[in-house]
């Protein structure tokens, strides 16, 4: 048993040593070092495996977007009545061959025609790819759990334009397709398309104007006013506009001049040949129209009231065309007799009339008029993509096939359209897909 001096003695001594290990500074960096170094592995490799997540997450972006393209791809391939089961199935090989095979390796890979979610929603022409995969933690797992959910997501549509035989390209006007006066038009089997976003009246119809068609598609609004009847099957606005459908081709290459300022005087027959005619052409007798290609450089093609026009049965392409600010344009007076045939074969078929993108645009007034009244047959696509176009006549229910893309286009008095014929208009176009989400 300690007595009262040796406890004063180990007391002290206890005390001095407590006092000493106070002041003791050595191996304190050493253990600051260890803690620290701790920390900036953990976050070092925290780090590394968020970067490897991402890494994972942009390659399973590629096979999202991959399948997405394969699943659309389905749907141009065999129109937009096709099976889902192939949708999907398309869809899922697409993912599996960038290395993202559904139910294996904690990878989901969900189709959804039509999308469930985003700007396509319920579009059947559209399909969502969802891509996810669970992958397990290892630093992130003292942060947030075990494992991970990476997912990723991509929508990919078809562009399906409708059988349409009228179509404004006009991208802002008010009455870019205008049905006034008594203007009685009937578009058969087949609808209107009006690009333009004019919100007061992108297809205006007055009067007493009395117009039927499958459907209108409008980017901008409708109006409808004082006695005038629509009777559409279906009606659309603020659609998005059509693609041009002719904005791949261009005038024929070419210089010099094989006729200028030729004509087909009143009681005379001629029958005329392909090539250029400089300064206009000018029909008021009986012209036949050779099969090829009839280039007009400046001027007009002017067919007077009397005039009386055919062509070969392998049909012709009238090309519209100039320089600065004299570019054609196109006349048929009411009352004359033509039967024009577009051309049946090569890049151009299908075409009657085709005006020069270069052309100035003019989108007031009638530049270019159609009025043959019951006696026009236009067998094919006037394009003037530029210009306003103002039809009055033609082309009633049968027997014909015409289609009408224009910049502006004016109806008044009985006009028929109707698109049963050869060239691909009663068809519905149908784009490859592109992704859009």
């Amino acid at each position: 048993m300690l007595n009262k001096g040796t406890f004063l003695r180990l007391t002290s001594a206890c005390r001095s040593s407590l006092k000493r290990l106070r002041h003791e500074e050595r191996g304190a960096t050493a253990i600051a070092t260890a803690l620290v170094l701790t920390v900036l592995i953990g976050f070092i490799g925290l780090g590394t495996e968020v970067g490897m997540w991402y890494a994972e997450r942009r390659a399973m972006q590629n096979a999202a977007d991959a399948a997405a393209m394969g699943a659309a791809f389905e749907i141009y391939k065999n129109g937009k009545n096709v099976d889902d089961g192939a949708v999907s199935d398309a869809g899922q090989a697409d993912a599996a061959r960038n290395g993202f095979t559904h139910a294996a390796e904690e990878v989901t890979v969900v189709v959804n025609r039509p999308p469930l979610s985003g700007d396509h929603a319920d579009e059947d022409t559209a399909v969502e790819m969802i891509v996810s995969k669970r992958r397990p933690s290892l630093f992130g797992a003292f942060f947030m759990g075990e494992s991970v959910n990476i997912k990723v997501r991509s929508v990919a549509t078809v562009k399906v334009v409708n059988v349409y035989c009228v179509m404004a390209l006009s991208p802002h006007d008010e009455g870019a397709i205008f049905f006034g006066g008594t203007a009685d038009v009937l578009l058969k089997n087949c609808g209107i398309i009006v690009n333009s976003d004019d919100e007061n009246g992108a297809l205006t119809a007055t009067g007493a104007s009395v117009v039927g068609a499958s459907f209108a598609d409008v980017v901008g609004g409708i109006d409808q006013s004082n006695n005038a009847t629509l009777d559409f099957g279906e009606i659309n606005t603020g659609v998005d506009p059509a693609d041009d459908p002719y904005a791949h081709l261009d005038v024929p290459t070419g210089s010099g001049c094989d006729y200028t300022n030729y004509q087909v005087p009143s009681n005379q027959v001629r029958t005329l040949s392909p090539g250029r005619y400089c300064n206009g052409l000018k029909i008021l007798g009986t012209a036949h129209l050779q099969a090829g290609q009839y280039v007009i450089v400046g001027g007009a093609l002017d067919i007077g009231s009397q005039a009386h026009v055919t062509t070969d049965p392998e049909g012709v392409t009238i090309f519209l065309t100039g320089t600065g600010t004299d570019y054609a344009q196109v006349t048929i007076n009411g009352g004359a007799h033509v039967e024009i045939i577009a051309a049946t074969e090569g890049q151009y078929m299908g075409l009657a009339f085709f005006q020069d993108r270069a052309a100035p645009v003019i989108n007031s007034g009638s530049p270019n008029k159609f009025n043959g009244g019951a006696t026009m047959n236009i067998t094919g696509a006037i394009y003037i993509p530029r210009q306003s176009v103002a039809f009055r006549g033609g082309n009633e229910t049968t027997g014909t096939c015409t289609r009408i893309v224009a910049y502006m286009i004016d109806f008044t008095g009985t006009s028929g359209l109707n698109t049963d014929c050869g060239y691909g208009f009663g068809t519905p176009q149908i784009y490859p897909p592109v992704l859009a989400e």
